[in-house]
């Protein structure tokens, strides 16, 4: 794959060691530390997993301005059972919500860090690997900027976020750029087998229990893919930083429905009207 530019990652970061297997029946898995910053180091054309999370930390970390948590870890599961497993104990995980989680998951963002599928990592090509740990991280990062406060943004907008993050990641990583993605996603929206105008409405995938049963039964475009145009809309109008203020002020104690109206000029109906307007004009 040509790269469009030399991508960089932190020179302690390449020289990042295994923790190896650990000792518990969450095991086999492999453990790593995700480091997010240090002096610039070129990524090469075949990374590791380990070279390639941290890449991508830290283009999410010093380049998008996403914060984290502290001592965050990978966790690299040989299957879908011990991913199970490492959720459970580790993570902390319900043993039904663990398993609701590992049953299609090729990756799994907590608390305690990323928790993916070696197995489904193993056939993965390149940018797939590198979306993955970036849509994954984001949910880390939107974790941490809601800590200690009530409630979350809707789904769409979590999802939204961590998508069009994902696309930005691969853009100054130097795998594919923005517009080419972005392109490829109003592509897969436009020739889905559901017409837009059945597509579920922003509204509708607010909460977790209506965003997965929509994705199950209208598919991704509907769902993944509505929701990054939306946010990448939203980010356009009112640029990135404003989307961050915004979710971080889900750490407040004051009511979650007041932090939209706080942050943005429009009411959350109103762009909600609009961005329907605009994606079933797709052409």
């Amino acid at each position: 794959m040509a790269f469009a530019r030399r991508t960089w990652i932190a020179t302690a970061l390449a020289a990042l060691a295994l923790a190896g297997p650990a000792q518990s029946a969450a095991a086999p898995y492999r453990e790593y530390e995700i480091g997010f910053s240090g002096e610039a180091s070129p990524l090469g054309k075949s990374p590791s997993d380990a070279e390639l999370i941290n890449a991508v930390a830290w283009i999410m970390s010093n380049k998008l301005g996403l914060p984290f948590p502290t001592g965050i870890k990978a966790y690299i599961y040989v299957n879908q059972a011990t991913l199970v497993d490492g959720l459970i104990q580790i993570a902390g995980e319900k043993r039904e919500e663990a398993w609701d989680k590992g049953r299609f998951a090729a990756g799994v963002a907590t608390r305690a860090g990323l928790f993916l599928r070696g197995d489904h990592l193993a056939e993965m090509h390149l940018l797939g690997r590198a979306g993955l740990f970036a849509h994954e991280l984001t949910h880390v990062s939107q974790r941490k900027l809601a800590e200690g406060g009530r409630g979350g943004a809707a789904q769409w907008i979590l999802e939204g976020h961590a998508d069009w993050v994902k696309v930005q990641a691969l853009d100054l990583l130097g795998f594919r750029p923005y517009r080419e993605s972005r392109d490829e996603i109003v592509r897969s929206i436009s020739g889905s087998k559901m017409p837009v105008k059945f597509f579920p409405d922003l509204e509708a995938l607010a909460t977790n229990a209506g965003w997965t049963s929509a994705r199950n039964q209208f598919g991704a475009p509907a769902t993944y893919g509505q929701a990054f145009l939306a946010v990448d809309w939203l980010i356009e109008r009112y640029g990135s930083a404003k989307l961050l203020e915004f979710l971080g002020r889900f750490a407040l104690q004051t009511a979650p429905r007041e932090h939209w109206r706080t942050v943005f000029p429009i009411s959350y109906r109103q762009f909600i009207d609009e961005f329907r307007a605009r994606l079933e004009a797709l052409r």
